[in-house]
């Protein structure tokens, strides 16, 4: 940089590089692993960048100061540390070093790309969009942030790398914040981005990121996890120490005197899992004990595999093979638990140096075995393993609707998998429970929707079949058949899901806009003085009503959404109805009819006027069994096709997907309300397992004036209980009211209002 553009930027860069310096030789220390690197070679390009950054960056964040009173800087050196030790490239380093410049001074964009190049000024953009984002907004908002989150990770995966490094140097520092946002950030933490660090292979990023996150979320189990690990250290020390030689020496008899052997750490995290997820205590928990095993090649994971069979018996269930098929976060091992010495329970793994390398780093694994990785575009052959970003960037550029693109985030990038064969023995990767609707989707489209039945394993089974590792599946196909609706029921995977109900809108659409604009046509033709032609009444609609085209205003007379008496009273000029027009009339073939003409609601509710909508008058309504929605929620009508109106509360995740032209605004009729009695609803409430508690929650209840129509109790290994009551309420300002008492109870650990 010249002596002009210092002036430019205010920066001054040093000429020497202060080798004294302990942070720059912690960050020496790191980028030493990156073998393209020489640090030697003080005149090397590579090098020379790095410097440079380092002092720009210095400069740039001079007087700034964290929480904990520490300079700003040495967190970009911690974030650029981390970057270096996941043996990531220079450019990865350097943007690390750089990552809040854009947002944290006054130095722009421009800048960096005039000083350090186009992809780096690439990669800093991208950390400084994703550094805006919040997770824990509305649903929509949250939607969209992860959405931005998953476009800038697939067109450069470093992105993503970097932010992690940076979140999990946050946490290690999370003490010296407030509470409220310890919390805060644990929680997102352990919501988006250990999920990510997972899915992206990063196990030793992920694992502290969520054993982080346990301590400042769970504080209490947390120190008792690491009481009780710490009081039988030594022991279970002296026992893998035991097992390690065994081993040791019996695989050096079979001439695997390279194999490395050492005991692997059970995270605090993992453990916590595991206890609440099988409902049992920190003693039950048998493989607190494991071993790892690294040798040369595939062939040796095999042969080592026979002589650990040899040794000790292995458990039934409990043989793992990851290599034949690597999970989709590359992940390749084999794993076996066997009944070691002194009949306690040890988990080995064994594997090779690359898989042990690729487990630890995961995608960064890629800079150090490919070229020029950085994005889903980099050709067919790279980063097939993760087919499910590039699945999900599609994905997120078809779907609208916030929730369903939501849930199928949670679907594709936080939920395990299931690892089947094609016939020619293809390993493919779907969520956990999927059917062979997914497996035919996921193969093509085309196939999924013509899909009449599957074979598995060489037997004909149903599509509702859960498929189960190494299955071998094959889809029966034929043509003219099409997606049906029951299998919304059973699909798993988003792009199942996506797929069956683009497929079910398109033909009840289609059938809407045919019966829509029959209907508007044979209205409009019995109007008298019809003032205005018909395409001008179709244009005026839908300027009224803010719609698209035509073809969307059909679709919602259709549905019943608008009728024409109310589209001529809107747009007609002086129009007034003589009669002739009913609001809903006889001769329409929308749904709106058929409901009021064939359905009969059984719901206590449903013959109460309680609730009003656009179409005025007594309208036929069911409340939903869903969500429960009570007088005081925001809710919302959906026109369904057999059972009337469904009333659901506005955020009901039932609603996700389905076509926003069956939506109608409704809402209580406060008056009428007041003269009915109870509505249901459901509360869930976790306590301590104690006598009287039960007792002591139903009084509340009663107390504050709501009836109890069911009570269920479970309890739990871990001294919990889990009491889960159908009570009947007047409003939502009552069930507040119950919810705040039973807080108040000693032993109730949490309580909330069950939604589905």
């Amino acid at each position: 940089m010249s002596s002009d553009e210092n002036n430019i930027y205010n920066i001054k860069i040093s000429n020497e590089f202060n080798e004294t310096n302990i942070l720059r030789d912690n960050f020496k220390n790191s980028i030493n692993n990156i073998t393209d690197i020489d640090l030697n070679d003080i005149q090397g390009d590579k090098f020379k960048l790095l410097k440079k950054a380092y002092d720009f960056s210095k400069e740039v964040h001079k007087g700034q100061l964290r929480e904990s009173g520490e300079p700003y800087f040495t967190h970009l050196i911690e974030v650029a540390s981390i970057v270096a030790g996941l043996r990531m490239d220079c450019a990865s380093i350097v943007a690390a070093l750089l990552h809040d410049t854009v947002e944290d001074t006054l130095i722009t964009l421009d800048q960096i790309k005039e000083e350090f190049g186009d992809e780096i000024a690439f990669i800093v953009d991208g950390l400084t969009k994703i550094s805006k984002l919040s997770f824990k907004s509305s649903e929509e908002v949250q939607a969209e942030n992860i959405r931005k989150m998953i476009v800038a990770m697939a067109k450069d995966i470093r992105v993503i790398i970097i932010k992690l490094a940076d979140r999990l140097h946050n946490l290690r520092t999370l003490n010296f914040l407030s509470e409220e946002r310890r919390i805060k950030i644990a929680q997102e933490t352990l919501d988006i981005f250990a999920p990510l660090a997972n899915r992206l292979g990063i196990f030793s990023i992920k694992s502290e990121l969520e054993d982080l996150s346990l301590k400042y979320l769970n504080p209490a189990v947390y120190k008792d996890l690491s009481s009780k690990i710490s009081s039988k250290k030594l022991a279970r020390e002296q026992y893998i120490s035991k097992v390690a030689d065994i081993l040791k020496e019996n695989l050096a008899k079979s001439n695997f005197l390279e194999a490395e052997i050492y005991g692997r750490p059970k995270h605090f995290f993992s453990i916590y899992k595991k206890m609440t997820e099988q409902h049992i205590s920190f003693e039950e928990i048998y493989d607190l004990i494991a071993l790892r095993v690294i040798v040369n090649n595939v062939n040796e994971c095999y042969e080592v595999l026979g002589v650990v069979h040899s040794l000790w018996k292995p458990v039934a269930g409990r043989i793992k093979d990851y290599i034949a098929m690597p999970k989709a976060n590359m992940y390749r091992s084999l794993h076996t638990t066997v009944i070691g010495p002194e009949g306690s329970r040890v988990e080995i793994q064994i594997r090779t140096k690359e898989m042990h390398f690729i487990d630890e780093f995961g995608i960064a694994a890629h800079w150090k075995y490919k070229e020029n990785i950085t994005s889903l575009s980099a050709g067919s052959e790279d980063l097939q393993e993760f087919n499910w970003l590039r699945q999900l960037v599609e994905f997120q550029k078809e779907v609208k609707d916030p929730q369903e693109f939501l849930n199928s985030v949670k679907v594709d990038l936080f939920q395990e998998d299931v690892y089947v064969f094609t016939p020619k023995g293809d390993v493919i990767a779907l969520p956990k429970d999927s059917t062979p609707i997914d497996f035919a989707y996921y193969i093509h489209t085309e196939i999924g929707d013509k899909t009449t039945g599957a074979i598995v394993n060489g037997n004909i089974i149903p599509l509702r079949y859960k498929l189960q590792n190494g299955d071998i599946v094959k889809i029966i196909a034929r043509e003219g058949h099409h997606p049906s609706k029951d299998w919304l029921n059973y699909a798993q995977s988003s792009k199942a899901i996506s797929k069956i109900r683009n497929w079910i809108r398109q033909q009840e659409r289609e059938e809407s806009v045919a019966s829509g604009k029959e209907n508007l046509e044979k209205e409009f033709k019995k109007l008298g003085d019809k003032k205005i032609e018909f395409n001008e009444l179709t244009a005026l609609a839908i300027n009224h009503y803010s719609l698209k085209d035509e073809s969307e205003l059909y679709a919602g007379i259709g549905y019943g959404k608008y009728s024409p008496k109310n589209i001529f009273l809107s747009v007609i000029p002086g129009f007034k109805d003589s009669g002739g027009l009913s609001l809903i009339t006889k001769r329409t073939g929308n749904v709106i009819q058929k409901i009021l003409q064939k359905i009969k609601i059984q719901s206590s509710l449903s013959n109460k006027n309680i609730i009003t909508s656009p179409f005025g008058g007594d309208l036929l309504y069911k409340i939903a069994g869903c969500c429960h929605p009570v007088p005081g929620d925001s809710i919302i009508g959906y026109i369904s096709r057999g059972r009337g109106v469904i009333v659901h509360k506005s955020d009901c995740k039932n609603m996700l997907g389905e076509d926003k032209t069956r939506l109608i605004d409704v809402s209580w009729k406060t008056a009428e309300i007041s003269k009915l009695g109870y509505f249901e609803t459901k509360i869930n409430i976790v306590t301590e397992d104690k006598k009287g508690i039960l007792a002591e929650i139903a009084a509340v209840i009663s107390d504050r004036g709501a009836n109890i129509a069911k009570a269920q109790v479970r309890t739990l290994k871990d001294g919990r209980a889990i009491h889960i009551f159908d009570i009947e309420v007047k409003d939502i300002a009552q069930i507040d009211n119950i919810l705040n008492s039973i807080k108040g109870i000693k032993g109730v650990i949490k309580v909330n209002r069950v939604t589905y």
